[in-house]
């Protein structure tokens, strides 16, 4: 942590060091403690006060600064003055409450829909290099890992930095289970995959040009190279261009919107079959490795805005998988 200079500096720094041997990773709100420490300390006020009228003026600091923001200052130091209060360190303790989030327009994911998926998958599954004398050498097994990698995107939920650090020793193939060792949150947790998708793995395996050994990365594109996030939002944009969707309504689709689509689908499909919403949102979040409920609770209005057919008439989520890798490989018994 950087060198602090206000009255609080002591509390800030064990404030701090308490979060981490919490479990906390806590690095992401070093910035706000150090803010605020350099912003009290230009208040040149000797003694530690923590009061409204020192408080709220630190959140608003920038006229023009999204409310995203001020609320994530505001949650840092709503959790230090709780720590004060709980450490008797002074008397007299202003607990921010939560900042509205209404006049901030509400971000609404890219829901795909079966077509669209299909759609990317079989063009990244059908790429051609351009052929051009004297052109870029492309890595041999850029296409193959890139593929696999939206394939697995689209069937698990999985974030993007998971995938990318997915290694051979964590799938256990007998059982069709992923390993997440170090997740968002520092969360550790196990993934069910299809049989569909094992195949796919496997089919992906025996068309790497090199060995892969149980310590490697899973998508590799050369002996040794890992998979760049650059490298999949390289050809993820070229097939958003081919299928029609890049700039769609303004705004283009994100890779992570395909951890959006699964969320919605799952929960749709949960519910066909669990009248308890909780219960639903309890899986669900379990599954996707949310932190807390709230993260989960926002695909309960995006499933039946967005999806409302789909909430109706869907097939099971398995048979949604098959649909994009064709049924010749799908096992009905899984």
């Amino acid at each position: 942590m950087r060198k602090l200079v206000s009255p609080w500096k002591d509390h800030l720094i064990n404030f701090y060091e308490y979060k981490k041997l919490c479990g906390y990773k806590y690095d992401s709100t070093e910035y706000v403690l150090v803010m605020f420490d350099q912003y009290y300390a230009n208040l040149k006020i000797e003694d530690m006060l923590f009061s409204r009228d020192i408080i709220e003026p630190f959140l608003y600091l920038k006229s023009n600064e999204r409310i995203s923001n001020q609320r994530y200052k505001a949650s840092v130091l709503r959790q230090f003055g709780k720590y004060l209060y709980l450490n008797n360190v002074i008397e007299n303790i202003y607990i921010i409450p939560p900042i509205s989030i209404k006049g901030e327009k509400v971000f609404i994911p890219h829901i795909y829909t079966k077509q669209e998926l299909r759609k990317i998958v079989d063009y990244l599954e059908n790429y051609k290099y351009p052929m051009a004398p004297g052109g870029f050498k492309h890595c041999p097994n850029m296409l193959n890992a890139v593929t696999l990698c939206i394939k697995i995107l689209i069937c698990t939920g999985m974030r993007l930095g998971e995938v990318l650090n997915l290694k051979i020793k964590n799938i256990e193939f007998e059982q069709n289970l992923f390993y997440i060792d170090i997740a968002k949150n520092d969360n550790q947790r196990i993934i069910p995959i299809s049989q569909t998708l094992k195949e796919e793995i496997l089919e992906y395996i025996e068309k790497t040009p090199f060995i892969l050994e149980n310590h490697d990365f899973l998508l590799c594109i050369d002996y040794e190279k890992k998979l760049k996030p650059t490298n999949v939002n390289r050809y993820f944009y070229k097939a958003l261009n081919h299928c029609g969707l890049k700039n769609l309504e303004s705004r283009s689709p994100r890779i992570h919107d395909f951890r959006h689509t699964f969320a919605v689908m799952s929960l749709t499909q949960l519910q066909k079959n669990e009248e308890n919403i909780n219960l639903s949102l309890s899986y669900l979040s379990t599954y996707l490795g949310h932190k807390s409920f709230n993260e989960t609770q926002k695909y309960i209005w995006m499933t039946p805005i967005i999806f409302e057919d789909i909430k109706n008439k869907m097939e099971e989520y398995s048979r949604f998988i098959m649909d994009i890798f064709g049924g010749e490989k799908f096992d009905e018994d899984e």
